[in-house]
Parts: structure tokens; sequence; C-alpha cells
């Protein structure tokens, strides 16, 4: 670093590092919330009571006392909206089906429809907070079903029901999509998932059934309730599936309706109906720290900060070998061009020589390649954590001018800045190579960041960050690697620099 500045200079930076801090500090200490929505709609004769949360809109209605839609409009980079509830068309404009169950119907005997028609009421036990409460009374016949529904990063609600009546009693979860890409109906027993129903006597705990999908999951996990599982087809021949009970169904549980997250999932504790792969066990160790960093700064801007500084130190000492090649390899460039004119002619014997100039450097040509190559692994591994925690980076604290930083930088600040310290760094390395690079692999060096900001600039502005601070600090290691060489004796027959 060179010598401080002149006292004016100083007292100019001050104002602005402080209001800096400032800014820095109160994107840590502000949370991020907002109150629940609670709308009462007309359609069709019922009444819809419609819920929006920081990520999706339920919709319940009083025909039938059932849960209508479940709808995702929360999209990160790369995602679109998402109905969750089965049932619903694939469409542009997604319907229901003709004559569909829908969710938390109740049969009776040998019902295959609920035409009762029930009361709703709602609270806000908090501000963050709602509740939807279902009811019908009738001749023999209670029915209560409670939706506890929150203002945070995960698609879940929870759900108590309690029906009291004679005989068989079932409550529909959901329509069972058929065909090559429909969801799979998965059954929890024991931590582990099926693909049917299990018979009595077979397992100890019965945690919940619904149905995974490769972009969603709809899934209720039972935390309490003497239910088992069914399956059957309602009157308009629709298969369904759902549990069932004889003389009161009383359950208590979480209702997942949202995107396939392992680590959203994994908060809302039914983690096994999407297990992961090698690489992406990877990757949850990854979100993992990520998140660990998040709890730590309470910010996710200064967990990618951080998590960018650890892997700069992770790879520092790859990135010393990578410079150091690139050093020696430049000091070699007079000899490997005498012997270039030498052995023009004779490709076999340059090469033997050149190599043999390597080992007697001690120079691996390759050296300042796996360095290269590893930044990309990192970046894409930082690009899923952020894909994979969208909805918890969706509801945390702003950074600096920037919402959220799982969608783009609205201002492309981040996008010009990075690639301005691209170009910088490139102008940087070229100065210092005895022979600059001419023609094609000059000019590549300058368009490559413009292109590259083209074609991801609507990437996820925590990318972006990412970019920025990694190429700042890698310029910051060259400078300090380029003053570690610079004391390092040259060989005698080496030019001096100018």
């Amino acid at each position: 670093m060179r010598g401080a500045g002149p006292p004016g200079k100083v007292s100019a930076v001050m104002p602005a590092a402080a209001l800096l801090l400032t800014a820095l500090l109160s994107s840590h200490l502000i949370a991020f919330a907002a109150p629940v929505e609670v709308l009462r709609l007309r359609e069709e004769g019922a009444e819809i009571v419609q819920v929006t949360t920081s990520l999706l809109r339920y919709q319940f209605s009083t025909a039938g006392g059932t849960l209508r839609r479940a709808f995702v409009y929360f999209a990160s980079y790369g995602s679109t909206t998402l109905e969750t509830v089965p049932g619903w068309g694939a469409e542009a404009k997604p319907s229901l089906l003709l004559g569909v169950s829908l969710p938390f119907e109740v049969w009776l005997g040998e019902e295959t429809a609920d035409g009762r028609l029930y009361g709703a009421a709602t609270e806000a036990p908090a501000p963050e907070a709602a509740q939807v409460l279902l009811s019908h009374s009738g001749p023999g016949l209670q029915v209560t079903k409670v939706f506890g529904i929150r203002w945070d990063s995960l698609y879940t609600a929870d759900v108590e029901v309690r029906v009291v009546a004679p005989g068989r009693i079932r409550l529909v979860l959901g329509h069972r999509p058929a065909g090559r890409d429909a969801p799979s109906l998965v059954f929890l027993y024991d931590g582990q998932t099926h693909a049917a129903p299990l018979a009595p006597g077979g397992y100890r705990q019965f945690q919940g059934l619904g149905l995974v999908a490769s972009d969603r999951v709809y899934f209720l996990r039972l935390d309490e309730g003497d239910v088992v599982p069914f399956l059957g087809v309602n009157g308009a021949g629709h298969p369904v599936f759902g549990l069932e009970a004889t003389g009161e169904l009383s359950l208590r549980g979480v209702l997942y309706t949202g995107r396939n997250r392992y680590v959203l999932l994994d908060k809302a504790g039914i983690a096994a109906v999407s297990p992961v792969g090698l690489f992406s066990q990877f990757l949850v160790w990854v979100m993992t720290f990520f998140e660990w960093l998040y709890r730590l700064t309470g910010n996710y801007g200064w967990a990618i900060i951080l998590f960018t500084l650890v892997t700069r130190l992770l790879t520092h000492p790859l990135m010393r070998n990578q410079y150091r090649s690139m050093a020696k390899m430049q000091r070699l460039a007079p000899k490997l061009k005498k012997l270039q004119e030498k052995y023009k002619d004779d490709r076999q014997t340059l090469q033997q020589q050149m190599m043999e100039l390597y080992r007697q450097e001690k120079v691996n040509p390759l050296g300042g390649c796996l360095p290269l190559l590893l930044q990309f692994p990192i970046l894409i591994l930082l690009w899923q954590a952020i894909m994979h925690s969208a909805e918890l980076i969706h509801v945390s604290p702003p950074f600096l001018w920037l919402r959220d930083l799982s969608q783009p930088d609205p201002y492309y600040i981040l996008v010009v800045l990075a690639t301005g310290a691209q170009l910088l760094q490139q102008w940087l390395t070229q100065r210092r190579m005895p022979e600059p690079p001419t023609g094609g692999a000059q000019m590549l060096g300058w368009v490559f960041p413009v292109v590259m900001a083209v074609l991801f600039l609507s990437f996820p502005a925590g990318l972006w960050l990412y970019w920025l601070l990694s190429t700042l600090l890698q310029m910051g290691q060259q400078f300090l690697f380029d003053l570690e060489m610079a004391r390092e004796p040259k060989a005698a027959d080496e030019p001096s620099s100018r």
C-alpha cells in the first residue's frame, strides 16, 4: 500500500466511509417482516378466504371447507410460479380439473364428495401470522379445521383437523395425478419413504404422505393422530389419496406446499421425501455453511462477503502456486524464444529442450491451470446455494440498496463494478507481462468481461457481489505475489527489468 494522502483527502474520505459503515450496520439490524394479508372474496356461491404470505397465496373455500389453492408467486432466478394444490391443470392459465376433489374434503361412510357449506373465521395472533378456522356442525357430525399460516421463508402451514361422526371418516388430502410426468405419491413410515401404504403391524409410526415432483412438493407431515392412509376414487372418477379413521378423526401436523428445496424440506422435517445424491450432498454442506454465516452476521450480504474471504483463504496456497508459475514462465520467455528460433525446423527437439528447461528451472507449465479451473466449481456451488436458499434470502434483511440478493441487481451497479474490476485486472495483468499479447489474444482479454456481463446480466445480485469481491481480492493477492517474486534473485543470464 502507498503512504497516506494529504489531510484534506483523508477528511473527505472519512464521511463517506462513515456513511458506508452506517448503511452496512443498518442492513444488519433492520429485520424484514410484513403482515400476512387476509382477504375475503366471493366466488361461485361460496366465500373464499385468501391469505398472502412472503412466498405464496392460499385460498380456502367454505364449499366443503377445502384448501382451494396454494399458489407460489415468488419466483427466483430460473424458476416460475407454481400451483401446488393437486388438481390444477398445467396450462399457461391453470384451472381446476372438472370434478376434482380438493384437499381436506370430508367423506362419511360411502360418500365420495363433500357438498357441505362451512363457516369461516380468521384470527391474527400476530401481525406476521394468521389463522383460518373452517367449521361445520350438523346432526351427528362435528368438523373443525384450523390452518396456521406465518410470514416466513418456509412453504408450510400448521394444520389441525377434528371430525366426529359415526362410522368411517375419510379426509381427502388431494387429487392423485396420473401419467408419465405425474408426481410420485410418497408415504412416510419411521423416517423411510414407501411408494405404497404398509400393512398394519409393519411399522411403528405413520408420519405422513403426499406428492413429490422434481420441482414441487405437496406433503402433510403428521405429528399427532391415530389415522391410516387410504386410496380411493371420487364420484367423478378421479383418484384421490387421504387419511381415514372410525368414529373420530383427529390429527395435527404441518402441510408443505412449495418448491422441492432440500434445505426447506429439512426445516419442515420432511427431508426424507426427497433424498439427495453425492453432488447434492456436497451442495447441502455448502448451503449449511452459507446459512451458518448468515446466522453469524444476520445478513446474506455479509455472509457472501465472508464466504468469499474464506474461499480465497482456502485457495490461497493454490493461487500462490499459480502466480509463481506464471511469473516464472514470464521470466523464461526470453530463453523460450531463443529455443524456438534455434529449433524452429525441429519440433521434436524443441519440445525436448523446452521440457528440459522447465525441469532445470523447476517450473510446471500447467501449474497455473488448476487454481483457475477451481474458481468455476466454487462459483457454481455458490450459485446453487443462492438458488436453493432463495426463499431464505428473500425474507432476510436487505443489503445496501439490494432488497433481495437472490434477484438481479435492479440498477446493475454490481454488474458495472464487477465488469470494471475485471477490465482493470486485465490492464494490470498485461502491464506486468514482458511481452503483452497482441491480436486476438489481447482482444479476448478485453471482450470476455463485457460478454460475460451481457450474458449474465440477470443473474442474482449475490453472485455478482461474490464476483466483484473475488476479483478485487485476486488483484490484491497478485500485488502481494509480485512483491514476493521481486525479492527473489533472478538468474544471472536473465535480462534486467526496465
